[in-house]
């Protein structure tokens, strides 16, 4: 049933959203935040580590969206 409805129009425009939002997140991750290794032991301390780096990453693209808002704003005006 799933496959079906990924085959259908709505869920093809769906799946190309998904490739441009999370995929990127993890591609970036693995790049620019040198998540592709970790030098931790222990789930526990991985475990940490992973939830601060994607913190940061949301802070990051807070940061980008709320320029890129405030810019849009101030040109509106």
């Amino acid at each position: 049933m799933a496959e079906q409805l990924r085959k259908t129009e709505r869920g093809m425009d769906i799946y190309t959203l998904r490739k441009e939002t999370m995929v990127w997140v993890f591609a970036n991750a693995k790049d620019k935040h040198r998540m592709r290794f970790t030098h931790r032991r222990g789930l526990a301390r991985v475990s940490a580590w992973v939830w601060l780096k994607f913190a940061a990453l949301n802070l990051k693209k807070l940061a980008l969206w709320w320029t890129a808002h405030s810019l849009l704003y101030l040109l509106v005006l």
